[in-house]
C-alpha cells in the first residue's frame, strides 16, 4: 500500500478532514483537490501544510473541549509514524523540509490537545480572546491556593502526596466539566475565569507531580 493511501486511510475519514481544496502541487504544478492537505495524488509528493488548518483538523479530531486522551494519542502515532522527517531522508530536500515542518506541528497540536488548560487557552484564542494577565480573582480563593501550595511544600509522607494529588485532580476535572459546558454556551466570559481558575490548580498539579518524582513514588 502506498504512503499516500496509508495517510488517506488513518487520517483523513474524519469529518472534520472531509473538504476538498484545490491548488497547485509545488513539485509537478498540477492543480489537484487533495483531502487534508497531505500527498498530491499525480507525484505523491507532501505538500505544504494549510494555514486554515487549526490543530483539531491537523490530528483529525472533532473541535470539542472534550478530547479522548487515548484517541489524540493514537491520530498523533498514525500521523508521525509516515510524516516523520526520517521518512523522506532520500526525497527532494523541499519535501524533506515539509515533513519537518508537518512533524513539528503535529507535535505542537498533540502536546496542545493533550493538555486541559492548553486545549482550553488554544480554543480560546481560536475565538479571538485571550486570558487577561490581570484577571481579577477572589481574594478568598488567592489565599486557599496559598494554603494548598504550603500543604504540597509541607507534605513529607506517600499517603499526604497522594491523597493531595487525588484532591487537586478531581479538581481539575471538575474545571474541565464546567469549561465543556461553557464552550458548548458560548459563554467566553465564564471560559476565561474557569480557565484562569484552573491555571492555579495546573500550576499545583506541577509541584505535586515533581514531589512524587522527586520521592520516587510508584504509581
Amino acid at each position: 500500500m502506498s504512503l499516500r493511501r496509508i495517510l488517506y486511510n488513518t487520517t483523513v475519514r474524519s469529518p472534520l478532514l472531509h473538504h476538498l481544496r484545490q491548488l497547485s502541487c509545488w513539485s509537478c504544478g498540477k492543480e489537484v483537490k487533495l483531502v487534508s492537505n497531505l500527498f498530491c495524488a499525480s507525484c505523491n509528493a507532501l505538500q505544504q501544510p494549510s494555514k486554515q488548518d487549526n490543530y483539531f483538523k491537523i490530528l483529525g479530531v472533532k473541535e470539542t473541549y472534550d478530547q479522548d486522551e487515548t484517541e489524540l494519542a493514537k491520530r498523533y502515532k498514525d500521523l508521525q509514524k509516515y510524516l516523520h522527517p526520517d521518512k523522506f531522508a532520500t526525497r527532494d530536500k523541499k519535501e524533506q523540509e515539509i515533513s519537518e515542518i508537518y512533524s513539528s506541528l503535529v507535535n505542537e497540536a498533540y502536546n496542545t490537545l493533550l493538555e486541559p488548560l492548553a486545549r482550553g487557552i488554544y480554543m480560546l484564542k481560536l475565538r479571538g480572546k485571550e486570558i487577561p494577565e490581570n484577571t481579577e480573582v477572589d481574594q478568598g480563593f488567592l489565599m486557599k491556593i496559598m494554603e494548598k501550595n504550603e500543604e504540597v511544600e509541607n507534605a513529607e509522607t506517600e499517603e499526604d502526596i497522594m491523597k493531595l494529588n487525588q484532591e487537586n485532580k478531581a479538581m481539575i476535572k471538575d474545571l474541565q466539566k464546567k469549561l465543556s459546558t461553557a464552550f458548548f454556551d458560548g459563554d467566553l466570559k465564564r471560559v476565561t475565569k474557569l480557565l484562569s481558575i484552573m491555571k492555579y490548580y495546573t500550576s499545583i498539579d506541577s509541584q505535586i507531580q515533581a514531589a512524587i518524582r522527586s520521592k520516587g513514588i510508584i504509581r
